[in-house]
This record gives structure tokens, sequence and C-alpha cells, in this order.
């Protein structure tokens, strides 16, 4: 009779346990429903309700167990996925840190380069304004002599056309006088 009061336990426990299982009834409360004994056997009945408690009580149980091992198995990728992504952002950081020393260095590098070729342009240019002067110098005075000269040439020049128009003059009129003085001859 035992054995044919849990099979029928299992079969009612089947059927008045909710789909979704205990936790998601309402309120967590199973209706155990009355056993379908006769009065007369009071003891067959509490002793099955009391295999349908304990079942009850196994079946929690179980499903308490699976939901703590999906939730320590959930925190656990959590955790894992938590480490991934700290570990990335770390190497992140750690490029970032790398690239910024990078940059500095190549920036400082660049900066003494610039320094020193300024520093040599400054240098030459020390050197060169007096050169420069000097020749600004020569070209102010080889201006003025060419000045000179330029004028000294055109006066060169007008001397040279007075002296050409006077000595066309003074030919021409020598012609002329001669001409004049010599006798007509006939013919």
């Amino acid at each position: 009779m035992a054995e044919s009061n849990s099979d029928w336990f299992r079969a009612y426990m089947d059927d008045a346990r909710p789909k979704t299982g205990a936790a998601n009834s309402e309120d967590n409360i199973m209706n155990f429903g009355l056993a379908p004994y006769p009065a007369k056997n009071p003891g067959a009945a509490a002793l099955d309700l009391v295999y349908q408690a304990a079942e009850l009580i196994g079946d929690v149980d179980n499903y308490a167990a699976e939901r703590q091992a999906r939730a320590e198995a959930l925190a656990t990728q959590a955790l894992e996925k938590l480490k991934v992504a700290d570990d990335r952002v770390r190497a992140a950081d750690s490029a970032r840190r790398a690239a910024e020393a990078e940059m500095q260095e190549f920036s400082d590098r660049v900066e003494k380069q610039l320094n020193g070729r300024v520093q040599e342009l400054e240098k030459e240019m020390e050197r060169l304004v007096p050169r420069l002067a000097s020749t600004e110098g020569q070209l102010a005075a080889a201006l003025q002599r060419a000045k000179a000269a330029e004028l000294r040439a055109n006066e060169a020049e007008n001397a040279l056309k007075r002296v050409e128009e006077t000595i066309r003059t003074k030919i021409l009129e020598k012609r002329l006088v001669d001409l004049n003085r010599r006798p007509i001859r006939a013919a």
C-alpha cells in the first residue's frame, strides 16, 4: 500500500506542482489538497501528507540548489567578464601611458633639435650681420662712385660734343672762307 501511496503522491504532485517551479507559484505556497482516503484511515492520510511534505521540501531544496548554482555560475561569469574588462582597461591604460611617454620623448627630441638649429641660425646671423653691414656700406660707396663716374662720363660726353661741334663749325667756316678767297676762274 505504501508503494501505491507514493505513486499516487507523485502523480498528485506532478499535477499540483506549477510548471515554472515552486518559487514562481503565487506567494510560494503549495496546495496539498485533501487525500482521497476515507476518514476511516486517518493514519494513512497523515503518512501520505508527510510523504508529500517531504517530497515538496526535497523539490524546494533542489529548486533552491539549482537557483543557487545558477546564481553562482552567473556571478562567476560576471567576475570573469569583469576581470577580462579590467585587464583590457589596464592594458589600454598601459598602452596610453606608453604612447604618452613616447610622444613626450619625441617632443623633447624635436624641441632639442629645433633649439640647437635655432641657436646655430642665431650664431650664423650674428656672424653675417656685420658682413651684411659692411657689404651694404661697400655697395653704397660703389653706387656713389658709379654716380660720380656717370656724372663725369656725361660731362665728358657733353664736352666731346662741344669739341666736335666746335671743330665742325671751325672747319666749315675755314672752308667757306677758303672758298670765298679763291678767284673765280673763267672757263
